[in-house]
């Protein structure tokens, strides 16, 4: 649809917005939109006269407040699609266990931090970011204990 962001060009050449359609009807209807002034699409950079494009009944602003997406349904909480870093902790926690990948304990952790910052918002994902980070945070305690233990029996033999 055509004439969603408008920007206000007056007859010198000053130009307002982008702003919604509705915003420029209602400065219309307080006075402060030039009988001469034009309205560019700022989508596709179209220019008609403003008295023309701003004919018809002022149409309200969107809800604010309005929810955007669903409350998180019980599958969400069991496999949280909609927190993607918790679950990719989860997974990269429980495959750090492997005695040779033991790398993506690492990024385990640094996920789990992220999803766990991320269940705040969305409500889905709080468990599996908390088993990334305490499984990833093990494996890297693990991985530097053995490295300790081998460096200590090299020292010593």
């Amino acid at each position: 649809m055509a004439f969603e962001q408008v920007i206000l060009r007056t007859a010198d050449g000053k130009e307002y917005g982008p702003v919604p359609l509705w915003t420029m009807r209602q400065w219309q209807q307080e006075g402060r939109v030039p009988a001469d002034a034009v309205l560019i699409d700022a989508a596709t950079w179209e220019t008609r006269p403003a008295a023309v494009v701003l004919a018809g009944p002022v149409m309200p602003p969107p809800m604010t407040g309005a929810p955007t997406s669903a409350a998180p349904s019980a599958t969400d909480h069991l496999i949280p699609t909609k927190n993607p870093k918790a679950l990719i902790a989860y997974y990269t926690g429980v495959f750090s266990l492997i005695p040779c990948i033991w790398i993506i304990g690492i990024a385990a952790l640094i996920l789990g931090i992220m999803g766990l910052r991320d269940a705040r918002t969305l409500g889905v994902g709080r468990t599996h970011a908390i088993v990334g980070i305490v499984l990833g945070s093990l494996e890297i305690l693990l991985t530097l204990a053995g490295i300790t233990a081998i460096v200590i029996g090299a020292v010593n033999s």
